[in-house]
């Protein structure tokens, strides 16, 4: 994926260069540049992969009844699909205060680890993100 990734830094580079934006002949930004943050599309669309690949294992593992050792499962699996929404509202720029610090592994069916999920999907659907 790295040959994608500096794909993208040549032809956004390029782009800014033409339009006569990016770091003028001295190496300073505009003031508009420096408040404008560039996310890469290729690390979204790599986070929203990996939030859909771990929502399906939750669901998975929540239809095997089973499934030996399933509730160890269940909060891995939530814990990472946790993990990645705290990183899908740092690239879609939630602010911090909406985003709660991981509960701990034995808190993950907690009501208050539940809510702080529900936000989190809520303020990602409302930017647009789907998974």
């Amino acid at each position: 994926m790295s040959t994608v990734h500096d794909l993208w830094r040549r032809v956004t580079r390029r782009r800014h260069a033409e339009d006569g934006h990016g770091p003028d002949r001295a190496g300073r930004l505009s003031a508009v540049e420096v408040e404008a943050v560039e996310i890469d599309p290729l690390a979204t669309l790599d986070v929203q992969f990996r939030l859909a690949l771990a929502a399906a294992e939750v669901r998975r593992i929540e239809a095997d009844p089973a499934l030996y050792a399933r509730a160890h499962h269940w909060r891995a699996a939530v814990l990472a699909y946790d993990a990645l929404l705290r990183e899908a509202c740092r690239l879609a720029g939630v602010d911090d205060e909406d985003v709660v610090d991981p509960p701990a592994p034995l808190d993950a069916d907690a009501p208050r680890a539940q809510e702080a999920r529900l936000h989190e999907e809520l303020e990602l659907t409302s930017r647009g993100w789907s998974w």
